[in-house]
């Protein structure tokens, strides 16, 4: 993060220096470049809250499958019952991120 802080604040130097020697054409280019930069960092960031979600869900999935498998073996009816309340946990933390991933591609679709 400290070396993106650093191009953006060299990049803004140049801008000035630019606009300070009257070069409207180079002061262009520079703030062309910043906005691709910023474009770009913007679309890492969303491919890693993407992969962050796909992970989460994978992690909830298992989990589940793990849940289905206690709930099988378990004896009591109080076990069963939070285990019960554990998968609705995870169902309703999954739907979360699935209305996100819905809503983030969407989007995406819309640019």
């Amino acid at each position: 993060m400290e070396k993106a802080k650093r191009w953006v604040d060299d990049m803004l130097d140049l801008y000035l220096a630019a606009k300070r020697l009257g070069d409207d054409t180079w002061a262009e280019s520079i703030m062309n470049t910043l906005e691709a930069g910023y474009e770009a960092s913007k679309q890492t960031e969303q491919a890693r809250e993407e992969s962050m979600r796909e992970k989460r869900m994978l992690e909830i999935d298992a989990r589940l499958t793990e849940l289905r498998k206690e709930f099988e073996q378990a004896t009591s009816v109080k076990t069963r019952q939070q285990l019960y309340e554990v998968a609705i946990k995870l169902q309703v933390e999954r739907a979360q991120l699935e209305e996100e991933r819905k809503h983030h591609r969407d989007s995406i679709n819309q640019s």
